[in-house]
């Protein structure tokens, strides 16, 4: 870990802030909605919305070694938001739009800054 260009070092980087992004958000508290996204067989995902039901996100996960389509129309996401995904900063402006996730990419949708 001391060689901060390693594999382990870049991942375990990687993993502190995913957890720490996570540790901000109000959606992810434990106590809050969560219900499973109903999407293809190589995308996982699921829904998680605040106690206090002002931010949602759209957690989806590409579990293969292919590049996967979404519609984000798929995802029911309100088309008065704004909405961005927290680990690649990207915005989503277009709610019909198809996006491909690489494999095993992750997307954490929010519609909160």
């Amino acid at each position: 870990m001391n060689d901060q260009e390693s594999q382990h070092a870049i991942v375990y980087d990687q993993l502190k802030e995913l957890i720490e992004t996570r540790k901000q958000q109000k959606a992810f508290h434990p106590n809050a909605t969560q219900f499973t996204l109903h999407l293809t067989n190589k995308l996982f995902g699921f829904w998680r919305q605040s106690i206090d039901r002002r931010q949602s996100i759209f957690c989806v996960y590409n579990i293969s070694n292919e590049t996967q389509p979404l519609l984000l129309s798929d995802l029911n996401l309100i088309v008065t938001d704004n909405w961005r995904d927290l680990i690649s900063g990207i915005d989503f402006n277009e709610t019909n739009d198809f996006i491909s996730l690489e494999p095993y990419q992750i997307l954490w949708i929010t519609n909160t800054p």
